[in-house]
């Protein structure tokens, strides 16, 4: 039939085809309620592309992991076996094609990224509210990853206004329904004879011009409605909720063809052949159905439309629906489709039944080895509603709650955990339940989430009891929450410590770690490094398994930061992002470039840190994270150094964010960011009282970083006594650390407390010291000092080497704050200082471009670069060939010879 009214979104969908052919890709979600013309739209992008690739999400098909997935790629799988091997085995384990260890959401999603690109496609995905969550958050990631491979997602969505959006980050196109004109256009095409533009008018304004309800009235109204001979019935037989009509068609139906629909609706998606001996067996015939195009074929059966299967399903009692359900089970006698089976009995079930349970938890345990975490949550919760004891009931609760949290659901995880009395669980779900609530409350945004959660963890360690290992792990959970809270947590680091303390030991990598936490936390610098230093050089071991070195990650790194030992914190951070990269683990890759932008902006390296950030930026936008999200990911330390006195009006409001959310460890680095700054700006005072809030003088602890600084705010400040505790404790730091980066900080410090004969010794040793180390910002601003020194002593010559070298040092990394201050003595010498202007410049690389290029400049292969950065090779190719042309160039050995960081 011809679409009317759609000119529009028609012309969308022709440019994204159009576009396809000329190696462009897109992305679009059609979204609107059903009836709408949804499925009719991209029905015509698929008549305007011959290779089309097509699947309809199913209901009944919504808890088995990857299934739309599978039957999208059913025709391109051949070519699998040119997949880079872990992406094949993902593939291949989530399509049930091999057994392997369970599938890996972003290794399956860079599979069909590569598959789809090696092999452009327009894909569409219809009735997409009803396609397991783990195909379409797959799909969702292709979507957001496409560039220049010629491949274009559509997607149909069902979903009316306020609707969550199961598909984040993809551009949206709401389809509503047709104007006046369009809809009386509409209903001239359906109706046999004149339309009466009145009636037509009326029936448009009931309907809400959604077409298929126009469709359906205007078939159903005779000509004597038409014309005015009959009167229209009161109320309207449809309105722009065709369900009801549906349901109300359905009532009048025979009992046997509403057992066969009630059939074919409880199997939608399933083999036909099910339907047909199910029906055998009730004595339901679909001939009335058949005859009124409510559904045609069978097998296999297809409804007229997805609203005529829910208002089946809809209609039927509780009873007809598990009597058809039991019926369909019966009917299911190949081993292959267990968990078919099993669905159906447990849908037929009207009371507890642990027979039923026990083959749902099988179910389970099958769809978490193909990596459906989603399924998983889903069958063990059910299992959970059918168990008749009620201690096994919360285990599988614990269980189906931990799953939840696996497929990244915590609002579902918390929903299982408060139908439990966590207090009448035996220890091991005792304490997997406190474990579990203490993830999903920090990961839900819970207000008072991370506040709790070190001291749930502690319970749950308890909880664990002999289990060592499993009392461990809660422990390192606790230090991790207490490491993100810092003095917002609601437990003391003592009490952590003396938890830690009977656990710790040498003889794994956990138990170097709790010891390294008990002993620092109670013995401080004057005893706690060595311990410190043991679990340091365990988790930088080559040998370390990979996936320990992943989840010990923000431990390690903060032992690395209490150490002042930045090449161990670089080596860990390096191993992980290479290890997280290669094997899939997104989330843990964002970790590590958040983690390595902090590091890099707090050591001056911002030119690192700005490849940290937008790398992670990037990798938030492709996982699916929104935009309310990202204000958590913000670097306020990477703001105070690159921007001007007022930024700090820009940072402030985050500390708000922070405190809300219990996020200590981002609160007290953003105080630090703004301490620096008014170093920068000269506002001494301010950087001092900020800085005393900070830290524990006397008590050198998380913050001993923030020493250096407090010396010289406090110095500057007049406020000699607090310059002179925060140089005791810096020192007592050096002597435990001995890294030279503290060691040349120290120095500077003793240069600025010094007097005249000893100052430039201190201050000359500071730099020699600092040089040898990767902390570029601490070797600038000990040129600054040095300069400032020098020119308040009237030698020139000398302040004006150090000054500008200052000055070249901080515009490198564009660290505007402190650059303005190094002019601003600059000038004092009596010279002419210019600001630099950045041109716009039609050469510049973006930020991705510029992440391609170094790769490539580095030797990586488009292949090797496209896995790297979680592209396509087409999408690689397109931005290197943009990056030639801006750089005038022609190859990688000439990008080489070009191309500098």
């Amino acid at each position: 039939m011809r679409l009317f009214g759609r000119e529009a979104e028609g012309a969308v969908l022709d440019r994204l085809v159009a576009g396809r052919r000329e190696r462009r890709s897109a992305a679009l979600v059609l979204r609107g309620e059903a009836g709408v013309g949804k499925t009719s739209l991209l029905r015509r992008a698929q008549r305007a592309d011959g290779r089309a690739l097509w699947v309809s999400g199913v209901e009944a098909e919504a808890d088995f992991p990857y299934a739309a997935l599978h039957r999208l790629l059913v025709p391109m799988l051949g070519g699998r076996d040119r997949l880079p091997e872990r992406q094949r085995v993902a593939l291949e384990v989530a399509c049930g094609l091999s057994d392997g260890a369970p599938a890996d959401l972003y290794l399956v999603s860079l599979a069909t990224l590569t598959l789809l690109a090696r092999e452009p496609r327009l894909c569409i995905v219809d009735d997409a509210q009803w396609v397991d969550s783990e195909s379409l958050r797959a799909l969702a990631f292709v979507g957001r990853r496409l560039h220049a491979e010629g491949v274009v997602l559509l997607f149909g969505l069902r979903a009316e206004p306020g609707d969550a959006d199961p598909l984040p980050g993809l551009p949206v196109r709401r389809i509503g329904g047709l104007e006046p004109e369009a809809a009386v256009a509409l209903l001239g095409e359906v109706v046999d004879g004149a339309v009466n533009p009145a009636l037509a008018a009326r029936i448009v304004a009931v309907t809400g011009g959604n077409p298929l309800a126009l469709t359906d009235l205007g078939r159903e109204l005779t000509a004597d409605h038409w014309d005015g001979t009959t009167p229209l019935p009161e109320p309207m037989p449809i309105g722009s909720r065709p369900e009801s009509h549906y349901s109300q068609r359905i009532a009048a139906y025979p009992a046997a063809t509403r057992t066969w629909l009630l059939l074919a609706a409880a199997n939608a998606g399933g083999d036909g052949a099910l339907v047909a001996a199910a029906a055998s067996q009730l004595g339901a015939d679909a001939a009335a159905a058949e005859a009124d195009r409510f559904v045609t074929g069978s097998p296999p059966v297809n409804f007229r439309h997805p609203l005529v299967l829910s208002a089946v399903y809809g209609a039927a009692s509780a009873a007809e629906r598990r009597a058809a359900h039991r019926a369909l089970a019966a009917a299911v006698t190949d081993p292959g489709e267990a968990d078919r089976r099993a669905w159906h009995r447990a849908a037929a079930a009207d009371g507890p039944d642990e027979t039923v349970a026990a083959d749902l938890e099988r179910c389970a345990e099958r769809a978490g080895a193909r990596g459906g975490h989603t399924a998983r949550a889903g069958f063990l919760g059910r299992a959970a509603e059918l168990t008749p004891d009620p201690a096994l009931r919360a285990r599988r609760r614990v269980r189906a709650a931990g799953a939840a949290m696996a497929e990244g659901a915590p609002a579902r995880a918390l929903a299982l955990l408060d139908a439990v009395d966590e207090r009448t669980l035996p220890g091991a779900a005792r304490g997997a339940a406190l474990m579990t609530r203490a993830y999903a409350e920090v990961d839900a945004g819970v207000p008072e989430g991370l506040l709790h959660a070190p001291a749930k963890c502690l319970a749950a360690a308890e909880a664990f009891g002999d289990d060592r290992a499993r009392a461990r792990e809660a422990v390192l959970q606790a230090i991790e929450h207490v490491t993100t809270a810092e003095h917002l947590a609601g437990v003391a680091e003592a009490r952590i410590a003396a938890v830690a303390a009977p656990l710790a030991g040498d003889d794994d990598l956990d138990g170097l770690l709790l010891a390294g936490y008990a002993a620092f936390t109670v013995g401080g610098y004057e005893s706690g490094v060595p311990a410190l230093r043991r679990a340091v050089t365990a988790i930088t071991d080559p040998r370390r398994p990979e996936e320990q070195l992943l989840n010990r990650l923000v431990v390690g790194v903060n032992f690395c930061h209490l150490l002042w030992d930045d090449e161990s914190r670089r080596t860990i951070l390096d191993r992980a992002e290479q290890v997280a990269r290669r094997t899939g683990a997104l989330h843990r890759l964002d970790l590590v470039h958040f983690l390595g932008a902090t590091t890099a902006a707090m050591l001056g390296r911002l030119d690192e840190a700005d490849r940290h950030d937008t790398a992670g930026q990037r990798l938030r936008q492709a996982i699916g994270l929104t935009a309310a999200q990202e204000p958590v990911w913000q670097h306020p330390e990477l703001l105070a150094w690159r921007g001007p006195a007022e930024a700090r009006e820009s940072i402030r409001p985050t500390l708000d964010v922070f405190a809300a959310l219990h996020l200590g460890g981002l609160h007290g680095t953003t105080r630090l960011s703004l301490a620096v700054l008014d170093i920068a700006a000269g506002d001494y005072a301010s950087a001092r009282d900020t800085l005393r809030g900070l830290v524990e003088l006397g008590r050198p602890r998380r913050y001993a970083w923030a020493l250096p600084d407090l010396v010289e705010a406090a110095l500057r400040a007049g406020d000699r006594k607090t310059a002179e505790q925060a140089y005791s404790d810096l020192s007592l730091a050096v002597v435990a650390s001995g890294m030279p980066r503290v060691m040349g900080l120290l120095e500077r410090c003793c240069a600025l407390l010094s007097g005249a004969e000893d100052a430039e010794r201190h201050y000359q040793q500071a730099i020699i010291q600092l040089s040898g180390t990767i902390a570029h910002g601490d070797l600038a601003r000990a040129h600054l000092l040095y300069g400032e020194w020098l020119r308040r002593r009237r030698r020139r010559r000398d302040a004006n080497y150090h000054l500008t070298l200052a000055l070249e040092m901080f515009d490198e990394v564009r660290a505007g704050a402190f650059a303005e201050r190094a002019r601003q003595e600059l000038r004092a010498l009596g010279g002419t200082v210019l600001t630099p202007v950045q041109p716009e410049d039609e050469t510049a690389l973006t930020p991705q471009e510029a992440a391609v290029a170094r790769l490539a400049r580095n030797g990586g292969t488009n292949a090797e670069i496209a896995a790297h950065m979680f592209l396509s090779t087409n999408t690689v190719d397109y931005h290197l060939r943009k990056v030639y042309r801006k750089l005038g160039v022609s190859s990688r050995r000439q990008l080489r010879e070009t191309l500098h960081d």
